[in-house]
């Protein structure tokens, strides 16, 4: 099972649009879906969802990130502050050997690649 978030800040070029199209590309032998404000990658037996999520709750949550992750400069901390949407990447399916935690990086790494999208672990809170 495997979690992240990606900080949407207001300037990013990130869309579900061009995430669906990226994760196509980068995963040619999955099927990857738009279904209205989520994007569903499924690779054999397994899968992922990406949602947005919004709101003042999304804000409050993303300033008490910026408050627990160690190590952030003031203007990376503001950055995270910033933050009223988010990208939910959630996996509820158990993966006991492992065999997708590269593709779950994968994922991340589709996400680092848009400007404006800051990636962190919401269970520890840490960039990722």
């Amino acid at each position: 099972m495997y979690r992240a978030y990606g900080l949407l800040q207001p300037n990013t070029s990130f869309t579900l649009e061009k995430g669906a199209l990226q994760l196509a590309a980068r995963f040619p032998d999955a099927t990857v879906s738009r279904e209205g404000d989520r994007i569903r990658l499924i690779k054999g037996e397994w899968q992922i969802e990406l949602a947005i999520a919004d709101g003042p709750q999304v804000q409050s949550e993303a300033e008490g990130f910026a408050g627990k992750i160690a190590g952030l400069e003031p203007q990376e901390a503001a950055a995270i502050a910033s933050c009223s949407q988010r990208i939910e990447v959630d996996s509820d399916v158990p993966d006991p050997f492992m065999e997708h935690f590269n593709d779950f990086l994968t994922v991340v790494e589709v996400l680092k690649s848009f400007p404006g999208v800051i990636v962190i672990d919401p269970k520890e809170p840490a960039l990722l």
